[in-house]
């Protein structure tokens, strides 16, 4: 029986997206305009952009490519966001989860549930002192902890698409910046990135293997499996 995929993308540069029709789309903030290039070639996919709040209300770059893909859904995962102040068509629909929501919902993805998450986010920073600092700060002030956007966006296809294989393209889960980065040399991702592979690394078997890429990247800094096909 022919595969079925949810393709998720996210905005490393140099990625490709893949020459297959796919279910559904779920896109990581900016790389919410990578959506556009793929329904210009696969019309009528269902698309949902996933952003974080800070991201999407404080980065004007990610909020203005994201108003312009005209997503089906929109979702904040890190809370409320009263979406219906910018100017999007009416046909975009609105959803978030509260800080809580998301935490519960990635707990069920890892070997250790809520400890994966604490334990893997003592990557974040350099020094020890560092490093608990952040991870205080972080719980105390309700602001994220655990997966970056893109690999949050893995994770919800995973829960609503159980059925399907995840197809994915531009998350790497290495250092660096976005595609659409002012600087190209950006390191903000890092620490994230950090983050997101000790919880690849905890990912339960049974959704691990459900996973694919198109990206060596992250082929190497997952051990999930490439998928040979064509791209654009």
């Amino acid at each position: 029986m022919q595969k079925k995929y949810i393709l998720v993308l996210g905005s490393k540069p140099g990625s490709k997206l893949p020459n297959i029709k796919v279910e559904k789309i779920f896109t990581a903030n900016g790389a919410a305009e990578r959506a556009v290039r793929y329904l210009d070639r696969f019309p009528n996919t269902l698309f949902t952009a996933v952003v974080g709040n800070k991201e999407f209300t404080k980065n004007n770059v990610v909020q203005s490519k994201v108003i312009k893909s005209n997503p089906d859904i929109l979702l904040s995962r890190l809370g409320n966001i009263n979406f219906e102040k910018y100017d999007f068509k009416k046909k975009t629909k609105f959803d978030y989860l509260t800080y809580q929501e998301s935490l519960n919902l990635q707990s069920q993805f890892f070997n250790f549930g809520i400890f994966s998450i604490i334990f893997s986010e003592l990557n974040y920073g350099t020094s020890f002192t560092n490093k608990i600092f952040h991870l205080l700060k972080s719980i105390k002030n309700k602001t994220s902890i655990g997966v970056s956007t893109g690999f949050f966006s893995i994770i919800y296809a995973l829960k609503l698409y159980p059925e399907h294989d995840i197809l994915i393209s531009g998350i790497g889960m290495s250092s660096g910046g976005h595609y659409y980065d002012y600087d190209k040399n950006s390191k903000k991702y890092d620490n994230r990135s950090k983050v997101d592979r000790a919880l690849m690394n905890n990912l339960k078997k049974k959704f691990k293997n459900k996973l694919y890429t198109l990206d060596n990247d992250l082929k190497n800094n997952s051990n999930i499996s490439l998928l040979e096909t064509e791209t654009f």
